[in-house]
């Protein structure tokens, strides 16, 4: 950051140096437009409601800082590293720290002061970081006096931002060469109090985070059992475990409005066998005011739990009120194709599966229902071009490779 002026030298003619301030103005303030739009995109790119200002140091200010530097420093090196200012004012103590990250991660830091003990967002102690990065050559070769080619960005929060404007006024500026006792405890208390609230304003956040974080897990869940359900043939469902109670206990703290807690409840309850206790779920789900692909989903899901069940022709009932809230649920046919192919009904099985294959041809479920009716119906030859239709879709599918074995022995 330093430079060959010999900096041991008296200061420099406020004259000359407020015109060559003049001259070179509008290159630091372009300097500065363009590390504003650098970390304005930064911020857009990661979601952050961050207030970014920006300044070239007025010059009366210029002089005065020279003139402090001077009289503290004597004969040291001195130079203004503030010339140009950025502050970045966040809303919570957990942006500054992604803030900070991105900065890191884009520019050439060159030192860094924390105002307070190095901690986490989550630590007591009030903070403001201060960074300095290092910036482009000016377009002209002259340069201010003492002046170098770093920009000082302020990372602060809202209330930080509050506590350092007043603090300006009240201290910095004033003419008063310290405060009284009394004002230095209001000063501290003030301090403590703006703290504790930006601490107090990150755990509300955090605790929001944590639900929506919940909500979404939920929704995960669901959609996921959901998917899970979508992809399996009724046949392959569990069998049922006898020893789990008939009557169903739904949970007192699932409001009837959580239409998500209960579907997954349903779902989990179906997985471990317990259909009773799903389809008493599923039935009081029904009984809201359900979008039809949603009402098409349940009805298909508890026919599946009827027909573990044996419940044969409740089950058809079911599929059969799927389709009539979506046509387009490929699986509802398929479950109806297995369903009428149980009761031995071929003919209304055949249809079915073709259906299905009609809607979804790139699927195997379809050809492998109609192979295993075929084959029920002792049209081999019809069975093993489906069970080839299933293999070529899926070639590590172990029943079809399982049947197809079967029919080549029947057939030669």
């Amino acid at each position: 950051m330093t430079d060959k002026r010999d900096h041991r030298s008296p200061l420099p003619d406020r004259a000359e140096t407020e015109k060559l301030y003049t001259m070179l103005r509008p290159d630091y303030e372009l300097i500065l437009q363009e590390i504003h739009r650098q970390l304005r995109t930064l911020a857009e790119q990661s979601g952050l409601a961050v207030t970014i200002k920006y300044r070239v140091k007025r010059f009366n200010n210029y002089c005065e800082k020279l003139v402090k530097l001077k009289r503290l420093q004597g004969n040291e090196i001195i130079q203004i590293t503030d010339l140009l200012g950025i502050r970045i004012v966040c809303p919570f103590l957990e942006d500054l720290e992604t803030f900070e990250q991105l900065i890191s991660q884009s520019f050439e830091i060159l030192e860094m002061e924390r105002k307070a003990e190095q901690h986490s967002f989550r630590e007591f102690g009030y903070d403001s970081v201060h960074l300095l990065i290092k910036t482009r050559p000016l377009d002209s070769p002259e340069t201010l006096p003492y002046s170098c080619h770093v920009c000082e960005i302020q990372l602060r929060t809202i209330l930080q931002e509050a506590w350092a404007e007043v603090e300006h006024e009240l201290v910095y500026k004033s003419d008063i060469a310290m405060p009284n006792y009394s004002i230095r405890r209001k000063l501290a208390s003030l301090n403590a109090s703006l703290t504790l609230s930006d601490l107090i304003f990150q755990e509300i956040r955090d605790d929001q985070k944590e639900i929506r974080r919940r909500g979404e897990k939920c929704r995960q869940n669901v959609e996921s059992l959901s998917g899970d359900y979508g992809d399996i043939d009724i046949s392959q469902l569990p069998e049922l475990d006898d020893s789990l109670p008939e009557e169903t206990d739904i949970p007192e703290q699932l409001p009837p409005g959580k239409l998500e807690k209960l579907m997954l409840k349903a779902l989990e309850a179906h997985s471990n066998s317990q259909f009773r206790q799903a389809i008493d779920i599923y039935s009081i789900i029904l009984q809201k005011q359900l979008d039809p692909a949603i009402g098409s989903l349940i009805y298909n899901h508890r026919g599946m739990a009827l027909f573990a069940l044996a419940e044969y022709q409740q089950g058809i009932e079911d599929f059969n009120n799927a389709l009539e809230h979506n046509e387009e649920n490929t699986r509802a046919w398929i479950n109806r194709g297995l369903a009428y192919r149980v009761l031995e009904k071929f003919d209304q099985s055949l249809e079915d599966y073709d259906k299905a294959i009609e809607m979804a041809p790139q699927q195997y479920e379809g050809y492998w229902g109609r192979a295993q009716t075929c084959f029920e119906m002792k049209l081999y030859s019809r069975a093993l071009a489906d069970c080839r239709k299933t293999l070529e879709r899926n070639p590590s599918f172990s029943p079809a490779l399982e049947l197809e074995k079967t029919l080549l022995r029947k057939l030669f």
